[in-house]
């Protein structure tokens, strides 16, 4: 083929790629003519490729479709079709996130793939979101707060009782200000959050699994708590009296049976399936509001896909949260028995106004050292109602 055949082919092939981004975009060839500073016809030449096009206007119609100009060179074969992300717990949640991957393969007709990694393979939370960032992952359902790195402001969602109720944690998602502070401050650093629903629940409730009673704060000062790779976590127990250990997820089990931690904060649902009152049968009842998990993929790797995989992985994503809170739902509710009948385990319930206040005290002290915000003492609560008066407004 001459270079005039080439050169026609090629620019069929981008104004094809207009003509989808258009259309998934919901606009018409009047609306997005009128924004590039081009004619309808001259668009409808470009997107039917009977137009040459120059790098200026393409590069104005990428800007206002949201893609990089790369995306419309690309050829089929250059299209991702494998996405990285990894099974964080053994038990319901590895089956939730493989179902995910089985749904997404199934929408995509196979065009898309979702290679599942093990966290041992690629470090601790805060690692894999720093990898994500880098590109070296593709994808991440994890909690938020492993962003706080790169996004300060999450590091209070590390801590207990940011949250007031489950109620309140919806509200903070679907707000403006997790817009404004969190959504689109990860988007500018490439990090696009997937979710629209927020239905990623990890369980109903938050627990500390410990080799002794633990009824009230008092009785954690001295004791080994493991922490996750966050120093204002580490910090937070340290003002609790406490010795924080830093163990990767994938150690804990190790490090219980070891001796080396003497509690292990952690979610009710993963109690069973890993083992861990085999080795600390104490588990205290702290009724915190349960995190959403969120959905996190590469911004570069998720333009580099076509609006119809983009839109597949998306609508994936909002059941597959459905699918993945059920079947840890119906595991946490099943666990108390089997962890009591195998394991000879205590469930203690606790005062927690006692907890309340003793978080309310670390927060404060945390906040007089300049190593929590202060605007965020109480948790998320004043700043969200700010928000929403202001948005009424």
């Amino acid at each position: 083929m001459d270079f005039a055949g080439r050169e026609g082919l090629l620019q069929k092939s981008i104004g094809s790629r207009i003509r989808e981004l258009r259309r998934a975009a919901g606009l018409s060839v009047l609306e997005l003519a009128g924004r590039a500073g081009i004619s309808q016809s001259q668009l409808s030449k470009i997107e039917t490729g009977k137009a040459t096009i120059s790098i200026r206007v393409l590069q104005q119609l990428c800007e206002l479709l949201q893609r990089p100009l790369s995306y419309l060179f690309q050829s089929e074969q250059e299209v991702p079709r494998v996405l990285g992300t990894l099974v964080t717990v053994s038990g319901p949640e590895s089956q939730g996130l493989k179902w995910f991957a089985q749904e997404v393969h199934r929408r995509t007709d196979g065009r898309l793939s979702i290679i599942p990694l093990r966290a041992s393979q690629l470090g601790s939370g805060a690692d894999q979101a720093r990898h994500l960032h880098q590109g070296v992952i593709d994808l991440f359902i994890e909690d938020l707060a492993h962003f706080q790195k790169c996004l300060p402001i999450l590091k209070t969602l590390s801590l207990p009782y940011t949250f007031h109720d489950n109620e309140e944690v919806a509200r903070f998602l679907a707000g403006p200000f997790f817009k404004e502070q969190v959504f689109h401050p990860l988007l500018e650093r490439g990090i696009r959050l997937l979710n629209r629903r927020w239905n990623w629940l990890r369980g109903l409730e938050w627990v500390l699994v410990a080799t002794r009673p633990i009824l009230d704060p008092d009785e954690v000062r001295g004791q080994r708590v493991r922490v996750y790779d966050s120093p204002i976590l580490a910090r937070f127990w340290e003002e609790m009296g406490a010795r924080p250990v830093v163990v990767p997820w994938h150690a804990v089990k190790k490090a219980l049976r070891n001796g080396e931690i003497d509690i292990l904060p952690t979610h009710k649902a993963h109690l069973y399936h890993l083992g861990f009152c085999r080795h600390a049968r104490f588990v205290t009842m702290l009724g915190d509001a349960c995190p959403s998990l969120c959905v996190a993929v590469n911004e570069r790797k998720y333009q580099a896909l076509p609006p119809d995989i983009q839109k597949a992985l998306v609508d994936a994503c909002d059941v597959a949260g459905n699918h993945f809170s059920d079947l840890v739902r119906t595991s946490e509710e099943r666990s108390e028995s089997l962890n009591i009948s195998r394991f000879k385990a205590v469930y203690i319930r606790v005062d927690l106004d006692d907890w309340h206040d003793e978080t309310l005290r670390v927060r404060r002290r945390l906040a007089e050292l300049g190593e929590l915000p202060a605007e965020y003492l109480n948790g998320i609560g004043k700043r969200l109602q700010a928000s929403d008066r202001n948005g009424r407004g």
